[in-house]
């Protein structure tokens, strides 16, 4: 805001600082406000829709994800293996649209879980002010916990931990929040790992069999905000990009966000699309002004 203080008129942004609960429930509350939008979990953007149904004003929403990154057998492999990384890794996987579900064609699955369990264990995980780091920590300790105890309920349920699973217990990491990037394998597209929102650095593997197979699962979700199709088969990718109820797939890569393509998801992933124009709309009412150029009466109600 001090950058842009000189440029953006006053009054135009102004910034609210405090907790969500109190700070954020008191504008929720607040009769001032002719729209809401809101980025977070899917459970506080119900109040925040709730809020702004009960004033009959707008609200976007950009909220959580359970997104499916999807892998062909005639994908380009080195290229597959750094979009899983991309997909779940990337800031911590603290994001929304994290690659989380992981469905490989069974014709690679093998080669596939190898390579992947190898690159992970690889991914150097420390102090984000070292250039050499690739992973940094995650928000804060209650995160490491929930995600601990997600991956502790998935194991219960039958999943196997193909590397990772815990936090870093040693040296100068177990001072901080840091996660081990985790891959979790036997895993069943029906199970809790596979169908709630973790947000951090762990992704479930499933095998899937047919492309019909595998949109069906894709589909399978609460969710339906970002996802990513690997292939080197132009009709599939846009086939399958068509067909999973989403508000992105990503064709070969993931994790790409450029200015001007529009974000944003279906379901219980949120409402309205951010960074496009198109968000100008949920901001501005149209009016319609229209004029009689005629001169004389309508003749609707003829004189008698």
């Amino acid at each position: 805001m001090k950058l842009i203080k000189d440029i953006v008129p006053k009054g135009v942004i102004n910034i609210i600082s405090g907790a969500g609960s109190k700070s954020g429930q008191y504008m929720l509350e607040h009769k001032g406000f002719r729209k809401l939008a809101f980025t977070g979990s899917t459970e506080v953007g119900y109040s925040v829709a709730k809020a702004a149904a009960e004033k009959l004003i707008p609200a976007t929403l950009e909220l959580g994800g359970k997104s499916a990154n999807i892998f062909f057998p005639d994908c380009d492999f080195d290229m597959a293996i750094d979009g899983l990384q991309l997909g779940i890794l990337f800031n911590q996987g603290q994001v929304c649209c994290a690659g989380s579900r992981v469905f490989v064609h069974e014709d690679i699955y093998d080669r596939f879980v190898e390579a992947a369990v190898e690159q992970f264990n690889k991914v150097k995980v420390g102090n984000p002010l070292d250039p050499d780091t690739q992973m940094g920590s995650q928000v804060n300790d209650k995160q490491v916990e929930k995600i601990q105890s997600c991956v502790d309920i998935a194991v219960q349920d039958g999943a196997k931990i193909a590397c990772g699973g815990r936090v870093f217990d040693e040296g100068e990491l177990s001072k901080g929040a840091f996660y081990r990037p985790t891959l979790l394998v036997n895993v069943d597209n029906s199970m809790k790992a596979a169908r709630e929102e973790i947000f951090g650095p762990v992704a479930v593997i499933i095998k899937f069999k047919t492309e019909e197979e595998v949109i069906a699962m894709a589909n399978d979700s609460d969710f339906g905000l970002g996802g990513a199709v690997w292939t080197r088969d132009i009709n599939r990718a846009i086939r399958v990009s068509r067909a999973i109820e989403t508000g992105r797939m990503w064709v070969n890569t993931y994790n790409a966000i450029p200015a001007g393509a529009p974000f944003g998801g279906y379901k219980t992933s949120g409402v309205g699309r951010e960074t496009h124009k198109v968000i100008l709309e949920h901001y501005t009412q149209m009016k319609n002004i229209l004029i009689n150029l005629k001169e004389e009466p309508s003749g609707f109600y003829p004189k008698k």
